[in-house]
């Protein structure tokens, strides 16, 4: 989760520390770094044994997705995005966790991949109907982060995303720090946060995603133990949650509080996965 650091180095760049200049360009650069960024997020989607398991899918699919998405939208002012926030998943951070945990070609690996992969579309696809445009080019291009994440997403069916170590250096090394630090580089943390609205933020995001992940997939026949690993994992929102509310910001869906927030949510809850989910499968 290395994007935690970069973001971080970001930060004490810009107005929250030190608040020195961006070298100029640098925003589109990091524009680009995070359409390529979405774009191997969507092509590393996986969608492990959906026909065989889909009892699971479907019931957890309703409590990982379909309770936050619900407790976002009524107890935020009807608001579609927050209640996207809520919902999404970060399937980068539940790759990264698994593999940490070997236990990434386990039934709980399989499982955590499908349902953050589904997670993820479906929140994607709500937001690129949430900002309409007469015109298909300004959609398009207003749109540009979304557009990357279904081309990778689109490659995927064409053919899996290959093991190459050019290509993981590049998201690694390049893409990633790029686009993370200069999003750092022009939040003004302190000035933007404010702890309660995190704080309700928080609670809502965790409890609704927690708990319906846990309850849903119980329902489905699962086990206790297996139930919390997965709602664990899915409750990570990591780099997805910070593209989104960065995107949102920008189109001015949501107010500088709101975005400083969910921010902080996207780290939080990366950083809870990784002592609460054991090796023990």
């Amino acid at each position: 989760m290395k994007f935690i650091l970069w973001l971080s180095c970001g930060l004490l760049l810009g107005p929250s520390a030190f608040n020195l200049s961006q070298p100029p360009g640098m925003g589109v650069v990091a524009q680009i770094a995070g359409a390529l960024f979405l774009f191997f997020a969507g092509w590393e989607i996986r969608f492990i044994n959906w026909r065989q398991d889909r009892r699971f899918y479907a019931w957890t699919f309703l409590g990982s997705f379909g309770v936050p998405f619900l407790a976002g939208y009524f107890f935020f002012e009807k608001s579609v995005f927050i209640a996207v926030a809520l919902a999404i998943s970060a399937l980068p951070v539940a790759v990264q966790i698994l593999r940490e945990k070997g236990l990434y070609n386990t039934p709980l690996g399989h499982r955590a991949i499908t349902l953050a992969s589904v997670c993820d579309v479906c929140a994607w696809v709500i937001m690129a109907f949430l900002l309409p445009q007469e015109n298909v080019g300004a959609w398009i291009v207003s749109h540009g982060l979304i557009f990357a994440f279904f081309v990778g997403v689109l490659a995927g069916f064409i053919r899996p995303l290959p093991e190459s170590p050019l290509l993981s250096f590049l998201q690694k090394w390049i893409f990633v720090p790029v686009f993370f630090i200069t999003l750092g580089w022009g939040i003004d943390i302190l000035g933007l946060f404010s702890f309660e609205v995190f704080l309700k933020l928080f609670i809502a995001s965790v409890i609704a995603k927690s708990l319906g992940t846990y309850a849903f997939s119980r329902l489905s026949g699962e086990s206790a133990r297996f139930s919390f690993d997965i709602s664990i994992l899915l409750n990570a929102r990591g780099a997805m949650e910070i593209l989104a509310a960065h995107y949102a910001y920008r189109a001015q869906w949501i107010e500088g509080d709101v975005f400083a927030g969910l921010v902080m949510i996207g780290v939080v809850t990366s950083l809870m996965a990784v002592p609460l989910l054991r090796p023990h499968l």
